[in-house]
């Protein structure tokens, strides 16, 4: 009962956010009863990339969404998904204490997703603490074409597990954003995973900022620039 109510409550913050911006038109779709809330132009092209955005901790679908004006992407279909794991009252998670088998059938289900919404599209990838894992774990495990991914306060836990039998190139751009005074996820374990990318042929590009765990507008203009400067023009 409380997690239907908090849905039809999310729904209704999401439509009216939508109302009242310049956002596309918004659906909701249920993969594996999970709702996922997506917002399309009306006549996306076919090549038009799949842009996923991942929610942190206690974050929902609705967490999201207004970063799609801030990110100045390219027209695309845009999906925001809940966590898997639903949290008591408090939102939405993709995995308990970095429990591996979470992380696993997270990134199972998010690669479903992919292939329920845009089997043939190129992917974006970007969320933020737990989601900036999940895009990272994701996005390396992905059967697309992935054209970006980015971690907003995120990290790469147990690397030994979560790096192997990867599908994304060694040339796929990674950005990684973190906030110096960030006590949630210190710094120290977001560069560890910057290492572990290292060491498996990828080069992420890692940017400090004066913040803690929290997404910043200087943050945004610093994830905003990257995609400017990766995605294709065309």
């Amino acid at each position: 009962m409380k997690k239907t109510f908090l849905l039809f409550f999310l729904a209704l913050v999401a439509r009216a956010y939508a109302a009242q911006s310049d956002l596309p038109p918004l659906y909701t779709v249920i993969v594996d009863s999970h709702r996922c809330l997506v917002l399309e132009p009306d006549h996306l092209p076919q090549n038009a990339p799949l842009v996923v955005l991942l929610h942190g901790y206690h974050g929902s679908a609705t967490s999201l969404i207004y970063l799609w004006s801030e990110l100045h992407l390219p027209p695309g279909r845009v999906v925001c998904p809940d966590g898997r794991l639903f949290l008591e009252g408090k939102g939405f998670g993709w995995y308990h204490k970095e429990n591996q088998s979470d992380i696993v059938q997270s990134r199972d289900y998010l690669l479903k997703l992919v292939q329920r919404l845009g089997p043939k599209r190129p992917v974006i990838f970007a969320g933020f603490s737990q989601g900036g894992v999940m895009s990272i774990v994701t996005g390396l495990h992905c059967p697309n074409k992935v054209l970006a991914i980015v971690s907003m306060s995120g990290y790469v836990p147990n690397p030994a597990e979560n790096l192997r039998d990867l599908k994304a190139p060694r040339s796929v751009p990674i950005l990684m954003v973190h906030g110096q005074m960030d006590e949630t996820i210190p710094i120290a374990d977001a560069r560890f995973g910057e290492t572990s990318l290292n060491a498996q042929g990828y080069h992420p590009f890692f940017k400090t900022l004066s913040m803690g765990h929290r997404i910043s507008q200087e943050s945004l203009n610093s994830v905003r620039d990257f995609f400017a400067q990766v995605l294709p023009k065309n």
